[in-house]
């Protein structure tokens, strides 16, 4: 029996493909994506594009210099550089566009039980035995559907990804890429995925109901630092009573709403005075109702007033 195999079992079936595929593609590719193996990397150079993607297991979206366009779910994504977005097979076709500009990117397929596998490992390091009876997915797909800015480390390694396709020259296996790769991803979505598990449910089914619904309220409160809107309107569109949202929340992403919003508002207003703002115009814009209220917000939030600040 070989040492690697569990005592009592057949040779390991593999949970996935050890194969990836490399490649660049611009305007001039015709060869189709049917014979690509399941994991993939694909980087491409664009002045305009248009197609409708319909995922098959789990996508990462990444744009290094231009802009990439995605509409699903009656949202649009605006993909720029240094940004991702995930999607899965859970949204059935995501219609993308490129217009009139220069757009590198990266398209990277993975197999769902890569991501699982790799998420298992780091979640329970000392379970050895378990990775053979794992489901396709440990969170939700529809959760694993989000758009951010990439992370120092995953995006030099994207770049080089795409300067490795480009080239068509790597020193590694393209399969140990992809699974450089898919570490450092789940790693730079970790607080993410510990939300989720912070989450105290009985049923797993309630859990990801419930994660879903803080989502869409954690995206209200984003989209909401220019206006005057209410915890309670964020708690009437998640379907949940203001305290129970409150309670969710900070169990989740371990921060109250109400400071969740504050952080967000600061943050942009930081960005806001380096475009040129003055902070009383700041103020006025991120609907604080005077220049004191928004400098003691600022103070709490950065330690100092908006005048002692030093970017």
């Amino acid at each position: 029996m070989d040492l690697l195999t569990p005592a009592g079992s057949e040779t390991c079936k593999p949970l996935y493909s050890s194969q990836c595929d490399l490649l660049h593609i611009d305007a001039s590719y015709t060869a189709g994506f049917k014979d690509l193996a399941e994991n993939s990397i694909i980087s491409s150079l664009y002045h305009t594009y248009e197609a409708a993607l319909q995922p098959k297991s789990f996508g990462l979206k990444y744009v290094a210099e231009g802009l990439e366009s995605y509409w699903f779910r009656g949202k649009k994504y605006q993909v720029s550089g240094g940004k991702y977005l995930l999607v899965n097979e859970s949204v059935p076709v995501v219609d993308v566009r490129i217009a009139s500009a220069a757009t590198l990117g990266m398209c990277v397929n993975i197999e769902a039980e890569l991501l699982t596998d790799v998420l298992f490992q780091l979640l329970h390091p000392d379970d050895i035995d378990s990775f053979e009876n794992l489901p396709r997915y440990l969170l939700s797909p529809e959760i694993l559907v989000r758009e951010a800015m990439a992370g120092k480390q995953l995006q030099v390694l994207l770049n080089k990804l795409i300067s490795c396709a480009v080239s068509g020259s790597y020193g590694a296996p393209a399969s140990e890429l992809i699974f450089e790769l898919v570490c450092i991803l789940v790693q730079e979505n970790l607080e993410f995925i510990n939300a989720y598990y912070r989450l105290k449910t009985a049923r797993l089914t309630t859990r990801r109901e419930l994660f879903q619904r803080l989502l869409i309220g954690k995206e209200m409160l984003e989209e909401s630092l220019f206006t005057g809107t209410s915890m309670k309107q964020v708690a009437d569109t998640c379907c949940l009573s203001e305290f129970r949202f409150y309670r969710l929340f900070r169990q989740a992403f371990q921060v109250s709403p109400y400071h969740y919003l504050l952080q967000k508002r600061i943050e942009k207003s930081l960005e806001l005075n380096k475009q040129g703002l003055r902070w009383s115009e700041i103020a006025y814009l991120l609907n604080f109702t005077d220049l004191a209220a928004f400098s003691k917000a600022f103070k709490k939030v950065t330690g100092v007033p908006p005048s002692g600040y030093s970017f």
